[in-house]
């Protein structure tokens, strides 16, 4: 059989490489959800391809290369921002190849199989973990179609106007029996990008070493991957860095791991091997605050980390605890003041406007942020995902949530949730005064400038000062047009 595996682009009309100004406040890294897939099908001897489109595939391109291929199976993933897009596409593919499956799999489907009854251009949908379901899946089709799903884990389907949704199936407990990503089947590592001035070298190439994240975050989405903290060895993950670097030409290494450093023994063993290896690579993190200590830092700094990313979350002790982060202030404070003793930057994550805020936390969060020693500040607007606590929350007070309808994460004017304790006015305005008030420091921009090492990062800071201006001010004429 033949099978495609499509990643549509976050906003249905273009892909987003094709707007500079996006490109640059923006990060667009290599779908490897989907590479993972067709590693498994390509080990059990499967034609497939993939196409990206969040880096240069219109939708006309799509369909065009679809007819020219005709795919007995065509997969897509699509996250709650890109479910839209998603449907666009199956609609389109539908139109042209009507014989062809089109399955749907991501964060979105997993925690709302229910939207299946909204697009029924979808044959079926994979619910977690798409690795084994998958490979199920497509050898169930070969053999007898859709007429034997009623016994499968880990799927959902359309019967009638009904949506069944079959038993859930068991996470991966052995993360170093998968393939490595089928990267081949990729645009080349270079036609990515990282987000502005987060990088030291490129190309970038990013790194899943664990699944599963135990924090129980009530904004955030854990559909797919779960609360069980799995792991690979560190001879495993340190293979593939090492194929990174020599087949696919990264420079750069970030571990896209929810918690990376959750458990901090194998973390220290990581590092020692990469030495004992002499693997001399940059690399970057997401850390949590709570489980790191000086010498797991200086540890990593030795290994060539040279960045951390820490989910802060708020400056507000009240939000913090709401958030259920299990984290408090005096720990982020804590986790700032050692990763600046090792030497290391720091990158910080803030979710604005949840439930729980009110005016005077978010004063407290920027605040916070402007007199805390971080290099970069992502004021980042609450999102109600369907596969979150705080959803789920919202859904029982009424609220109801639309992501069959456009939406843009960049633009401050888009807003799909306003606290009660504000109006959309006044949040929107705190989301544009947050960044320019940050990045437009002269403390801040000396520093900035003082602490770049090489023309590329001089590059890439002004590259990304400018496009968060020009975007956040074109949005506001925007805005004002339409008004």
């Amino acid at each position: 059989m033949k099978i495609i595996l499509v990643n549509p682009p976050f906003e249905q009309n273009y892909p987003i490489i094709r707007n500079r100004r996006k490109k640059a406040i923006l990060e667009i890294v290599q779908p490897l959800g989907l590479a993972y897939i067709a590693a498994v099908l390509e080990k059990n001897n499967y034609q497939v391809k993939i196409f990206d489109c969040a880096i240069g595939i219109s939708q006309l391109d799509l369909i065009e290369s679809l007819k020219k291929e005709q795919p007995d199976i065509v997969g897509i993933t699509a996250t709650s921002l890109s479910f839209l897009s998603a449907k666009n596409i199956a609609a389109r593919i539908r139109a042209c190849l009507p014989q062809s499956y089109i399955i749907i799999g991501g964060p979105h489907i997993t925690a709302s199989p229910g939207d299946l009854i909204s697009c029924k251009y979808f044959d079926a949908a994979v619910i977690g973990e798409g690795e084994v379901t998958f490979l199920e899946l497509v050898k169930r089709i070969e053999n007898s179609g859709l007429e034997c799903l009623g016994d499968m884990e880990g799927i959902a389907y359309l019967r009638g106007d009904d949506v069944v949704l079959n038993r859930k199936r068991d996470f991966i407990g052995n993360l170093n029996e998968l393939p490595f990503p089928a990267r081949h089947l990729l645009r080349p590592l270079y036609e990515y990008f990282p987000f502005s001035a987060s990088y030291r070298k490129l190309p970038v190439a990013t790194i899943i070493s664990s699944r599963g994240c135990p924090l129980g975050c009530t904004f955030c989405d854990q559909a797919i991957f779960g609360t069980v903290y799995r792991s690979r060895n560190a001879d495993n993950i340190l293979d593939e860095v090492e194929l990174l670097i020599g087949k696919f030409g990264a420079r750069e290494i970030r571990f896209y791991d929810d918690v990376f450093t959750w458990n901090r023994n194998s973390i220290f063993e990581l590092c020692e091997k990469m030495k004992k290896r002499n693997i001399k690579v940059s690399w970057t993190c997401f850390a949590t605050v709570n489980t790191i200590t000086k010498e797991l830092l200086q540890k990593m700094k030795d290994a060539g980390c040279w960045q951390v990313s820490f989910g802060l979350e708020s400056g507000d002790p009240t939000v913090l605890k709401a958030l259920k982060k299990n984290i408090t202030l005096e720990e982020n404070k804590r986790a700032l003041r050692l990763a600046a003793e090792a030497g290391l930057g720091v990158r910080a994550h803030f979710v604005v406007g949840s439930p729980w805020e009110t005016k005077e936390s978010l004063e407290k969060t920027l605040d916070f942020a402007k007199k805390s020693r971080i290099d970069y500040a992502h004021f980042i607007k609450f999102m109600p995902y369907p596969g979150s606590i705080a959803y789920r929350m919202l859904a029982e007070k009424g609220y109801q949530f639309d992501y069959n309808q456009k939406f843009n994460m960049l633009d401050n004017a888009d807003i799909m949730y306003v606290p009660g304790s504000m109006t959309k006015e006044e949040f929107m305005g705190f989301l544009n005064r947050a960044k320019r008030q940050f990045y437009f420091r002269l403390s801040y921009i000396l520093r900035r400038l003082v602490s770049v090492r090489t023309w590329l990062e001089v590059k890439a800071q002004i590259f990304g000062s400018l496009a968060f201006f020009l975007h956040y001010n074109f949005s506001n004429h925007e805005e004002n047009i339409s008004n």
